[in-house]
């Protein structure tokens, strides 16, 4: 199942890249972090192009990949990102084994941060851009548990839910695959790391303020206009723990702001994945900038 309301063709990419431009101005202490998401999206669109006229073959897509996208990864990364991480990206692709590492990441192999940003960042655009219905080489045994992605097993990256008629409710909860981008609707009751249900061992952190937030929006306001004073930062996000397995991730309410997108919208989260930490819990899957 893909994401509701979003396709792998360009409208994909230019409307992250403008959520990211909003966000970047909104969140100052984001800029780094989205400066070099913009850079990687404009890479991700003309790859997706590529692929969508002329799709690799699947079985090849790291050999592909390895020869067509990541060298420009390495180029955006070195003009955006911060120097450790374009050393790191650089001195990693000159030692070899490229291939190897992303050939790791479809696998669900264990990898370096460095070895999983470029791997993800490289295979990204491809696996959106091909779809679900392309059979690519995942793990020979991928998980097949409603916890993990229906197309590849993947883990689950973001959490977010559709608006609901009713501004008083969230809306259905869906599930984003960390590796190819593919969203499945998950129980909103349910943990996505272990399957805990028990309400007790089951925590939502969100932001505290002085007076009752009552329903959806209560100021009618996008979270792109500037915030009051008396306003929550992240109006939309939360952190979805769990105390059985001691894990979480950041919940993206659509309800709450309609052009939210989930992919972007979470790299925004920083303060809310170090109260998180502080917490003693650790994220399902760190994110492309490794939150």
């Amino acid at each position: 199942m893909s994401t509701p309301g979003v396709d792998p063709g360009r409208s994909r990419w230019t409307t992250n890249r403008a959520r990211a431009e909003v966000l970047r101005d909104r969140y100052p202490f984001a800029a780094e972090v989205l400066g070099l998401y913009l850079a990687l999206v404009d890479v991700w669109q003309d790859t997706a192009d590529v692929v969508l006229e002329h799709p690799p073959e699947p079985e090849f897509l790291a050999p592909w990949v390895a020869e067509h996208v990541v060298p420009r990864v390495v180029t955006a990364t070195e003009a955006a990102a911060p120097e450790a991480l374009a050393k790191a990206t650089r001195d990693l692709v000159e030692a070899g084994q490229v291939e190897e590492y992303l050939a790791g990441w479809l696998a669900g192999a264990e990898l370096t941060p460095v070895e999983r940003y470029l791997a993800r960042a490289s295979l990204w655009a491809p696996l959106v851009a091909l779809g679900p219905d392309v059979v690519v080489a995942f793990a020979d045994d991928p998980p097949r548990d409603d916890r993990h992605c229906p197309r590849c097993g993947g883990p689950p990256q973001v959490s977010f839910r559709s608006p609901a008629e009713d501004r008083l409710v969230s809306g259905s909860r869906y599930l984003a695959c960390a590796r190819c981008g593919q969203s499945w609707s998950y129980s909103a009751s349910t943990c996505p790391s272990c399957g805990e249900t028990t309400g007790a061992k089951r925590t939502v952190y969100s932001e505290q303020r002085d007076g009752p937030i009552v329903g959806r929006d209560d100021h009618g306001r996008q979270s792109d206009d500037v915030p009051r004073d008396d306003e929550p930062v992240f109006p939309h996000l939360r952190v979805d723990a769990c105390a059985s397995c001691e894990k979480y991730l950041i919940d993206v309410d659509l309800g709450r702001d309609t052009r939210a997108v989930p992919e972007v919208d979470e790299l925004v989260a920083m303060p809310l994945d170090l109260y998180a930490a502080d917490q003693g819990l650790s994220k399902i899957t760190p994110n492309l900038m490794g939150f």
